[in-house]
């Protein structure tokens, strides 16, 4: 045990949200931005186009919401950096300061990000190279996809950023929205209500089997039968629609503020195609399953219109970062959602997110990760990034093989697996 009595598993840390910073008066920071400058000085950064510079070979993205104060601050012909270019602190909040002098003392999320992002485009030409797998079929409308498209982006806790490829191509969610909606289920209904009605253990079974736990619940909300439970949880007085815009925004929220879709094509597609998850809602109505008063066709309904949500790489990575910052948006600096709803969504993902190759993966990978039959992969790096990728060449288990070899390569590259402390002095 350490100082704070918490094990070495437990090493990982999120940045505060905005409004959980400790208020400081004026003369303290007026002191602060003084010796900020007087860093940023030493180090050679004399203005403020310098500073600029330096935060972009970082990384950090000025564009990012809540550093919208600093980049007005920074933006324009070069000027010499004094306190008075800050305006004294007055419209640039106190965690987008920290990020500064993180910056300037080395302690950012990711530290040299330069040579990180040759890496990581390296892992990702890798990976590009693997072409087995084919695109799932049985939603026509996902069997159109273009088996070459590949994606990757890249976000940390303090906002740096990558983008690689396709990242820039908005794709089905699918399965990878169904962590996002477990936790949008506890943040409305409580732990013990959603685990009265869903069990929280992998079914080492295939995602849509027709199969129930012991005690009659879908296994785990990572599962179809188990997102079809959560779904029924999310405001189930409310019209379908309404919920399903409620769910589009917590994503978009998760997200940054990205550009949250609805791809109508997918989603008649999948109500089309929908015999074996019709027959999942008749199993778990027959044995008692849902809340009292449930209505199931809605709640199914309202899955698939969540599965048919649309992110690309950059948003999706960011929402990883928001789960690995502990429910605060790195790009906000919101609190989405509580940190106890994050350990639990994160729990789920490493036991239970990849199908029945979930044990594998948190073997060989060690890291919360969530895939989808449309071939995206969402990666949580706990305390230090989100990953997203985008690839529709899926293995038999129905997982990114692109995404699966960039995982197992990113692990050897760096000591990411949540137990890699564990084997070091």
């Amino acid at each position: 045990m350490n100082r704070s009595g918490l094990s070495r598993f437990s090493r990982f840390r999120g940045r505060r949200a905005r409004f959980e910073h400790d208020r400081s008066d004026r003369a303290a920071q007026d002191e602060r931005l003084r010796v900020l400058c007087r860093t940023a000085k030493q180090a050679g950064i004399d203005t403020t186009r310098a500073l600029a510079e330096r935060l972009a070979r970082d990384g950090v993205d000025l564009d990012i919401p809540r550093l919208a104060g600093l980049k007005a601050a920074l933006e324009g012909e070069a000027r010499p950096l004094k306190p008075d270019v800050f305006e004294a602190g007055a419209e640039i909040p106190a965690d987008a300061l920290r990020l500064v002098e993180r910056t300037l003392d080395g302690q950012l999320a990711i530290a040299g990000f330069a040579g990180f992002s040759g890496r990581i485009a390296n892992l990702f030409d890798y990976a590009r190279e693997n072409r087995a797998g084919t695109v799932a079929s049985y939603i026509p409308e996902l069997a159109r996809q273009d088996p070459d498209r590949f994606g990757l982006a890249v976000c940390s806790l303090d906002g740096q950023r990558l983008a690689l490829g396709d990242a820039e191509q908005a794709f089905c969610l699918q399965s990878v929205v169904k962590p996002l909606n477990y936790a949008l289920a506890l943040a409305l209904n409580g732990e013990n209500q959603v685990h009265r009605h869903v069990g929280r253990e992998p079914s080492g079974r295939r995602f849509n089997e027709l199969a129930l736990d012991p005690d009659n619940r879908p296994h785990n909300p990572m599962i179809n039968s188990g997102a079809i439970m959560c779904a029924a949880m999310i405001r189930p007085s409310r019209s379908v629609t309404d919920r399903q815009e409620l769910v589009q925004r917590f994503v978009a929220s998760a997200a940054g503020g990205a550009a949250c879709g609805f791809d109508e094509a997918v989603y008649r597609s999948e109500r089309q195609t929908a015999a074996r998850n019709l027959s999942l809602v008749k199993l778990m109505d027959e044995h008692d399953a849902f809340p009292e008063g449930t209505d199931t066709d809605a709640a199914l309904d309202l899955y698939f219109r969540t599965c048919s949500l649309t992110l690309d790489c950059q948003g999706l990575s960011v929402a990883a970062a928001m789960l690995a910052n502990g429910g605060v948006c790195p790009l906000t600096g919101h609190r989405v959602i509580d940190s106890r709803i994050v350990r639990n969504t994160l729990s789920l993902m490493l036991t239970c997110g990849m199908y029945d190759y979930s044990g594998e993966y948190a073997f060989s990978v060690g890291l919360p990760a969530k895939s989808g039959v449309s071939g995206g992969l969402m990666i949580v790096i706990p305390g230090i990034a989100g990953i997203a990728l985008f690839s529709p060449r899926l293995d038999r288990q129905g997982n990114c093989v692109r995404g699966i070899e960039f995982s197992r390569r990113l692990i050897e590259d760096y000591p990411f697996h949540i137990f890699a402390g564990v084997a070091t002095d």
